[in-house]
């Protein structure tokens, strides 16, 4: 079975893999002229705020990752065949007997992910256009990391949110995504959900959150907080999503 399509070339829109936050928290995204095959921002990303249970709001200052040994399983009976013709470089296809095929990406590859661009001085992930179901992938060195912060008049407390180097993470859809030549798949980050199940503010209050002069001590927390280190950890870790966009 073959997909019939092609936008992997040296010219026109690149068909991609991207690493985001959540696309509906953004108010600036990249747009595409296919004509051209020119991309543009049509404002800065806006990070968003991220909420505890009881509204204890904390300012997104940034967040990365990195991945390497990126697996993408092809869905709608497509096979390895209909697909090697647009593998780029350092990519690869593995066929399965009993199962789906699935494209291959060695990395390690890095994004930004307010905006699901490769950081500064990285390279675009480009992928066959094809029909994907499935997406599993290793952190490579650097994790993945988020540097919201609380501000509290003039003070002010970071509360680094991190998965090391190693975790092995996956994400699935329950029909496959045509990612159309020119598009993107897009693994994304649920980060309205890290800090759900916590009242931090409470915490914060009654001494259950330890705090240094410029660090919240989630890994310390206490009470109605404990084990809340793990709690984030397990929401960065499972709460994601796959997408397939026209751009």
């Amino acid at each position: 079975m073959s997909l019939g399509l092609s936008g992997c070339g040296d010219t026109g829109t690149h068909t991609r893999l991207l690493f985001a936050l959540n696309p509906s928290f953004l108010q600036g995204d990249s747009v595409s002229v296919p004509a051209s095959g020119v991309r543009a921002m049509t404002d800065p990303p806006s990070l968003p705020d991220l909420t505890s249970d009881d509204g204890l709001r904390f300012q997104l200052e940034g967040a990365g990752i990195n991945v390497r040994d990126v697996r993408l399983e092809l869905g709608g009976g497509l096979r390895c065949e209909d697909v090697k013709e647009d593998l780029q470089d350092g990519a690869g296809c593995v066929p399965s007997e009993d199962g789906p095929d699935t494209v291959t990406l060695a990395g390690a590859f890095s994004f930004f992910l307010p905006d699901g661009e490769p950081s500064q001085g990285g390279k675009e992930v480009r992928i066959p256009p094809a029909k994907y179901q499935r997406v599993d992938f290793v952190l490579a060195e650097g994790g993945l990391r988020a540097y919201p912060r609380l501000y509290r008049g003039s003070n002010a407390w970071a509360m680094n949110l991190t998965l090391p180097e190693g975790t092995a993470l996956g994400f699935e859809v329950p029909q496959p995504l045509t990612v159309a030549p020119g598009g993107s798949l897009r693994v994304t980050f649920r980060q309205a959900t890290w800090l759900k199940g916590l009242p931090l503010g409470a915490c914060f209050q009654n001494g259950d959150l330890p705090r240094t002069d410029s660090e919240l001590l989630l890994d310390a927390a206490s009470g109605e907080c404990q084990g809340a280190g793990d709690k984030v950890r397990e929401a960065l870790r499972t709460q994601g999503n796959l997408s397939a966009l026209p751009f």
